[in-house]
């Protein structure tokens, strides 16, 4: 995987309430990959920190891994006790919609996003300045949100193309009907949801026989039909230089570095490396970093989600666990009438369409009466 993991937590509408944290990464494909869930009373440090040792049994501490979630300082203490080797990042999408919120300034939403796209340095501090100029407060504002946490090209570890909270809200979303049920219901849903996409992607990587993902060369076939036009100069073995863009691009091809600074940060070959490597007799995959291959892709999903192959009454459990009691936790009673959550089946929509089309009157478009005095039978 992309060493990135998006962190975020939903309420639960049951009767004893709760919140369901998730934690998400995404794959060679551009595909949700859940890693972890785990369900706590509310979204607090003690909470998230629990949920952050859980995750470490599984994945370890490392420099080279990243955290993208909120601006919710929970989360940034549990990260910082649990991870303190990893990288922390924070979603832009949240950032830009406080901008939206709390401040103004024409053109200021737009500035703030381009710099937070930015692959050089350069254009970041560019960007940056325009936006300082525009007003002092939003500046105080970004730089005390960290630009090193918003920023794309400030980051000192690597995101790659992950730079909002999407895939673990997406997870949300999926399980937004779940989410009324009890606990239990509620993680058998889960399990039947990762089985299915499980199954699903299996198959598909079984029929890809590409060196790369699917999306990964649809990137490169965008990105070669817009470097066609470009020149290319030898320098010396693996140093390209590139002119028709912009500005002229300095790749090389050993290092795997691009002046433009996107295959930098995004390990996948931009549109002046793949016109120096056409150009040098290299085909894109080996210029492509190896977590983006269909090997890799393919080893992601060899093993399967499997659900729980024997009756309950034949479950084995530890005698300490037997003599724990489990009480549930304190609830009250919502204010207002209860809402009922029943979801149509197929044939109620089928006789609720019959039934509106049969109570709505036609109109026979002739003059001197109405619907109630018509005499032509509907």
């Amino acid at each position: 995987m992309r060493r990135v993991i998006v962190v975020d937590g939903t309420f639960l509408k049951s009767k004893y309430k709760g919140v369901l944290l998730v934690a998400t990464a995404v794959d060679r494909n551009s595909n949700l990959y859940s890693i972890a869930f785990g369900i706590v009373d509310s979204k607090n440090e003690r909470s998230w920190e629990w949920f952050m040792r859980q995750l470490k049994v599984v994945i370890v501490d490392d420099h080279h891994l990243a955290f993208i979630s909120d601006r919710y300082g929970s989360i940034a203490k549990a990260i910082e006790n649990v991870y303190p080797l990893a990288r922390h990042g924070i979603c832009i999408h949240h950032l830009v919609n406080n901008v939206v919120t709390y401040y103004h300034g024409k053109g200021l939403v737009g500035l703030v996003s381009k710099a937070s796209k930015a692959y050089r340095v350069a254009d970041f501090e560019k960007t940056f300045a325009n936006v300082c100029n525009i007003s002092p407060t939003i500046e105080k504002y970004l730089r005390e949100a960290d630009v090193h946490k918003w920023a794309r090209c400030q980051f000192p570890g690597y995101k790659y193309d992950i730079r909002t909270t999407n895939p673990a809200e997406s997870i949300n979303s999926a399980l937004r009907s779940p989410r009324v049920y009890p606990v239990i219901p509620l993680l058998d849903s889960i399990r039947e949801m990762l089985t299915r996409w499980f199954c699903k992607r299996k198959k598909l990587i079984s029929k890809h026989k590409h060196p790369l993902t699917k999306d990964v060369e649809k990137k490169i076939d965008r990105r070669t039909e817009k470097g066609s036009t470009f020149v290319v100069y030898p320098v010396r073995d693996g140093r390209l230089l590139v002119r028709g863009d912009k500005f002229d691009c300095l790749v090389d091809l050993d290092r795997r570095t691009c002046s433009c600074g996107k295959y930098n940060l995004l390990k996948i070959p931009c549109r002046h490396t793949l016109k120096a490597g056409f150009h040098v007799g290299r085909e894109p995959h080996t210029l492509t970093d190896l977590m983006y291959t269909t090997r890799a892709w393919r080893e992601a999903y060899r093993e399967s989600i499997n659900p729980i192959d024997v009756p309950e009454d034949a479950w084995f459990i530890q005698e300490d666990v037997k003599q724990v009691n489990v009480l549930p936790p304190d609830t009250s009673r919502s204010v207002g009438r209860k809402r009922k959550h029943r979801y149509e089946t197929v044939e109620d929509k089928i006789r609720s369409s019959q039934t509106s089309q049969k109570n709505q009157p036609r109109k026979c478009s002739m003059s001197g009466h109405n619907i109630a005095t018509c005499e032509i039978p509907i």
